[in-house]
């Protein structure tokens, strides 16, 4: 009843403390002024697409397609 689990090997030790850090880390954070460059937009491209992140008279920043 009480089964003690499997040892892993330092190869799954391993690759289980990656995706672990990986769900656990925070995202990096890169200010707008950074990523606008001194402009008012910029082209992403993801995946084949390219989408627009434009900041607005008012500040704020869209994302659009």
């Amino acid at each position: 009843m009480n089964e003690r689990p499997e040892p892993c090997s330092d190869v799954e030790a391993d690759e289980l403390a990656r995706q672990h850090d990986a769900a656990t880390a925070l995202p990096r954070v890169v200010a707008s002024d950074v990523l606008l460059g001194g402009g008012t937009q910029l082209a992403i491209l993801h995946k084949q697409t390219i989408y627009f992140l434009r900041e607005t008279r008012l500040g704020k920043l869209i994302l659009t397609k």
